[in-house]
Formats: C-alpha cells, sequence, structure tokens
C-alpha cells in the first residue's frame, strides 16, 4: 500500500498505510529502571498535540472528540487500579 501525504496547518505528514517493521511487540524478560532521570513533561498540557494513528487504530473512532474520550476513559480506569 502506498503511504499517504496530507496537509495539516500548511505542514507535509505522511500517513504510513503500512504496519510498522521497527515496532518490535516483545518484550525482555527484565528491564532495568534504575538508572532513568525523571524529566519534565515536553508537552504544554494548555496545547492541543497532533498525534499520528495507524488506520487500523483511527478507523475505530470517529473524531478527535470520541478519541480523547476514550483516552480519558482509559485513564480514569488506569487510576482506579493503580497501574
Amino acid at each position: 500500500m502506498k503511504n499517504e501525504i496530507k496537509y495539516i496547518n500548511d505542514k507535509k505528514i505522511n500517513i504510513l498505510n503500512a504496519p510498522c517493521d521497527y515496532i518490535d511487540d516483545e518484550l525482555p524478560e527484565e528491564i532495568d529502571f534504575s538508572d532513568l532521570k525523571v524529566i519534565e513533561n515536553p508537552v504544554d498540557s494548555k496545547k492541543k498535540v497532533a498525534v499520528m494513528l495507524e488506520p487500523e487504530i483511527a478507523k475505530h473512532f470517529k473524531s478527535s472528540k470520541h478519541l480523547n474520550q476514550f483516552l480519558h476513559l482509559q485513564l480514569k480506569s488506569l487510576e482506579k487500579i493503580k497501574i
């Protein structure tokens, strides 16, 4: 499948129509987080952020409003089970 090129706010966006080859679904058995540093969130919470979704994911949402509602519900459920 050929990738699409779209423009959002006069910026050229390349839409990938094929599955990502660089994503590896397997995690190592053990991960050492002891050397991680805490950094501030680079995203200003007052600004809107553009996120590219794969077509298989995007087809499940009618609009960005529906996607945001879904994500808010997921975050609330994670808070309740304290992950």
